[in-house]
């Protein structure tokens, strides 16, 4: 009896296997070529039965024996075999051709809803398991519907040998159906054990995926740690755990297939010692005894082929559920699409006893200001202060949970979210570049946009003397996360990348705070540039960067503690003081700060 646990599982089994079956029905008249052409493979074997059954018993008339018979028999060898190859041939091309369809929009959809889960979701998501979810979880589904289409044809060519059969002798088939409720068992028993460690096993890859990934992408934090060796045990640790479960998938997978063959040896044994005794009383030919064998022997390869699919579709059965189970997911907190329309920033920006919690730990709250179109402003406050939460609000990377932001006196809720980012372009301090041509990363600002202008935008943020270094200049790759450029460099991109986007809104964060003070000075020019005309809002660590904003608001624990200008902010005995004199090493006296 089922636990109620199971009967969820099961549920969910039928649920994500009926929906990958689903996909199938833009293939309709593919799937319909298939079957008619699985008909026509089928065909063949009790055909073959059938004549060597005609051979044997022609052989056995001695002189009686008909010559046009043999004669037309290798004709009908060639012309079998011949209509055989062609079927098979196309068989095969379109099953695979449905196959990877299937599996390509799988992919496409997959990859798309990683792209539209929320920060708040991605955050707490490993890449390895995305990278997993892609791999191997799509290829066990790849094996499953691969190998669904290619066994349609095995009932029709089981059913086909059980009929010849038949033919030879109807009591002598009858009696071998006993072994039936055998083999369904050992179906039912060996699919079940294969599932449960499919999972086990698609789990532990993820995690095997996870480490691989962390490691390569932290390359640096592991060599200067020295991980190497810490990583590489709990790598195998995992790969251990990972092995174990695969071998006892593959020992359940493996003696499925000898038991059925020896279920068929002694299902032949019997057939020989019944059909001989059968044959000796004059009530079996000896072309229909052995056509019988014939028929049976054959009819193992399409059991076995079936006991073969079953257990990889158990496999694909896991991985389907794995995979609908982020398909089907609508992630709490995710933005809801507005359906006002903007263009630009006409007046001001206002932040109204605005919230945000993480997990319902509190990052933000109750924060009120307003912003004007043209101003520059900073925030400023230990590591951990509600900073970058501010600025990361404004394109609704993630979602307030108390109050309001308003563009304009309209929230920001009620804009199309295409709309509402296009108003924005960030500077980050952890720049993100993709493994592509420089040209290509600058134009990700507006994929619109021409060589020209790219290059333009490129002059503009100072990048045009280290590009015309470079010996494919704007076309040289530049790796992983821009790992061929210094930081300064990569810096000078993302501006590139902003002044293409031509953005009204701009936010800075913290992005000189890593550089040293030759690359800082570059990129503070260029950013300098960059400002002009839009509103500015910026998150910083060095407080010289900031000194000209029109307004700066301090932070602690989600709130503001203090607001004005730097000139003002530095006149208080206030923690904006504080943060300037230990940036100024406590060089100076409170008179020598006020000059």
């Amino acid at each position: 009896m089922f636990s109620k646990s199971n009967c969820q599982n099961n549920r969910a089994s039928f649920i994500a296997l009926k929906k990958v079956v689903g996909e199938f029905k833009p293939f309709k008249l593919e799937i319909a070529i298939i079957l008619i052409l699985g008909l026509v493979i089928s065909a063949i074997q009790p055909i073959s039965v059938k004549l060597s059954q005609r051979i044997i018993d022609e052989i056995q008339k001695g002189s009686f024996i008909q010559g046009a018979f043999f004669k037309q028999v290798p004709v009908l060898l060639i012309g079998v075999f011949l209509i055989s190859g062609f079927a098979k041939y196309f068989h095969n091309t379109l099953r695979r051709y449905v196959s990877e369809k299937v599996i390509i929009k799988y992919r496409t959809l997959l990859f798309e809803k990683y792209l539209t889960f929320p920060l708040s979701v991605l955050d707490k998501t490993r890449a390895g398991d995305f990278l997993s979810n892609l791999q191997n979880d799509l290829g066990k589904i790849s094996t499953g519907i691969d190998t669904l289409i290619l066994v349609l044809k095995e009932p029709f060519t089981f059913i086909g040998l059980l009929g010849a059969a038949f033919y030879c002798d109807w009591r002598l088939a009858l009696s071998t159906l006993i072994v039936a409720p055998i083999v369904a068992l050992l179906f039912s028993r060996s699919g079940s054990a294969v599932k449960r460690y499919s999972h086990k096993n698609l789990e532990t890859f993820s995690d095997l995926m996870s480490i691989s990934q962390e490691s390569i992408s932290g390359a640096r934090v592991v060599k200067v740690f020295q991980l190497e060796k810490p990583l590489l045990t709990k790598f195998k640790t995992i790969q251990n755990s990972y092995f174990n479960v695969f071998m006892k998938s593959i020992k359940v997978e493996e003696l499925a297939t000898p038991v059925v063959e020896f279920i068929g040896a002694i299902l032949i044994a019997g057939v020989i010692i019944y059909g001989g005794y059968r044959a000796s009383l004059g009530l079996l030919t000896p072309g229909q005894l052995v056509g019988f064998i014939i028929a049976i022997g054959l009819a193992q390869m399409p059991l076995k082929q079936l006991n073969n699919a079953y257990l990889k579709l158990k496999t694909a059965e896991a991985a389907a559920e794995r995979i609908h189970t982020i398909l089907d997911t609508e992630p709490k907190n995710k933005p809801i699409e507005g359906i006002e329309r903007i263009g630009d920033l006409k007046n001001k920006i206002t932040f109204n006893n605005v919230g945000l919690f993480y997990d319902d730990k509190p990052a933000l709250s109750c924060l009120s200001f307003e912003v004007n179109r043209g101003d520059c402003i900073a925030f400023v406050g230990h590591s951990g202060s509600g900073k970058s939460s501010i600025v990361n609000l404004l394109p609704r990377l993630y979602e307030i949970s108390a109050g309001e932001i308003l563009f304009d006196g309209v929230a920001i809720s009620k804009f199309l979210l295409s709309d509402l980012r296009n108003l924005i372009s960030f500077v980050t301090q952890d720049t993100f570049l993709f493994n592509d041509s420089l040209l290509e990363n600058i134009r990700y600002g507006n994929p619109n946009a021409t060589e020209k202008e790219v290059k333009l935008a490129a002059e503009q943020a100072h990048c045009i003397d280290f590009i015309s270094k470079l010996k494919e200049g704007f076309h040289t790759r530049i790796g992983d996360r821009g790992v061929c450029l210094s930081g300064g460099e990569r810096q000078r991109v993302a501006i590139a990348r902003a002044f293409l986007r031509a953005s009204p809104i701009l936010v800075l964060d913290e992005a000189t705070s890593s550089l040293d003070s030759q690359s800082e000075a570059i990129v503070q020019d260029a950013m300098e540039e960059l400002i002009q005309g839009k509103t500015t809002f910026m998150v910083a660590h060095r407080l010289s960067t900031i000194r000209k904003a029109n307004h700066i608001f301090v932070m602690d624990q989600g709130k503001i503690i203090e607001s004005g200008t730097h000139d003002s902010l530095i006149k208080t005995e206030g923690i904006y003081r504080q943060f300037y004199e230990r940036q100024q090493g406590n060089c100076y006296q409170r008179n020598e700060i006020l000059i």
